[in-house]
């Protein structure tokens, strides 16, 4: 069965530690004089020439309610209320059979995102969902220090008891079933938690040390033999950020773009694929437009387009 595919747009860019009120999913579509592809052109190329299907459904829009809680200092309230959003819109896409792919925006987003994917697929089928995280941050810090684009992974486990955030436990993400790809900038309370709760961590010393292909293939393996589903979760400055550094985090020494797609390939090639993330691009800090064509080629490799 063919796959279908929704857009998703979550320009909410507000919670990290650079701001901005650009829309940064309109600079992935547009074209532009920096690059030569532009992911509207691209949608319709793959559709009219190559029969996907593809649908652009929009953007979640960030309300001047979650707008004036920001300015009123209430940042969990604001991501509590547009999570929620972007929750709706994927349940949607999820009971119409699609495939939600969502573009923010900080990574905080997914706390909307991952919090549908569980809803659908662990609450009401009863299914078991892996989250691939790749990341150059583990994203769990779950100290009051710090901005919240840095705690989705702690609000979604149930980590972060600060604030009445509290997830519902059928809707929750185990940390068991996190697997974190590409980590190499942890804080210290995120790398003994990591350890506390026994979470899977295929950082870069690790990648180092047995190699990109063997850790996709270990990772494979475990997914497709225990897991109903997999959700990713793709940050950009998990690359190598001496070459990609059109984000407010660039870390050096991450992955390569031939690792990354690769990896993003490999895991929507599953049947078990069922949605994913692309986050923290921003275009405004793309000089040379090379970064927006990545994103394009990254995004391209879910529809199944590697070559």
């Amino acid at each position: 069965m063919k796959k279908g595919f929704d857009i998703i747009g979550a320009p909410f860019n507000q919670l990290g530690c650079v701001t901005t009120e650009q829309n940064t999913v309109d600079g992935l579509r547009d074209m532009d004089e920096r690059s030569w592809v532009g992911l509207t052109d691209w949608i319709q190329v793959r559709t009219q020439r190559w029969g996907s299907d593809i649908v652009d459904v929009g953007d979640v829009v960030v309300t001047s309610d979650v707008k004036n809680l920001i300015q009123n200092g209430h940042k969990d309230k604001a991501l509590f209320n547009y999570a929620n959003d972007v929750k709706s819109t994927l349940l949607a896409s999820y009971q119409n059979n699609r495939i939600p792919i969502t573009i923010g925006g900080d990574h905080s987003i997914a706390v909307g995102t991952l919090q549908a994917t569980m809803e659908f697929y662990q609450k009401e089928k009863g299914k078991k969902v892996a989250v691939v995280w790749v990341d150059a941050h583990a994203d769990i810090n779950n100290s009051l220090d710090s901005n919240l684009h840095g705690k989705p992974l702690a609000l979604l486990t149930n980590q972060y008891p600060h604030n009445d955030w509290n997830i519902p436990s059928d809707s929750a993400v185990n940390p068991k079933d996190i697997y974190y790809i590409g980590v190499r900038d942890v804080m210290r309370n995120e790398f003994d938690l990591i350890n506390e709760l026994n979470m899977t961590n295929y950082d870069m010393s690790f990648i180092e040390k047995h190699g990109f292909n063997a850790v996709v293939d270990v990772l494979m393996a475990k997914l497709e033999q225990d897991y109903d589903h997999i959700y990713l979760s793709f940050d950009y400055d998990a690359l190598d950020g001496s070459i990609f550094r059109a984000c407010a985090t660039p870390n050096v020494g991450g992955l390569t773009a031939r690792e990354a797609l690769h990896l993003v390939h490999t895991l929507s090639s599953s049947p078990k694929f069922v949605g994913a993330d692309f986050v923290e691009y921003m275009p405004e800090l793309d000089n040379n437009g090379m970064s927006k064509e990545f994103m394009v080629k990254l995004i391209d490799a879910v529809w199944g387009f590697r070559s």
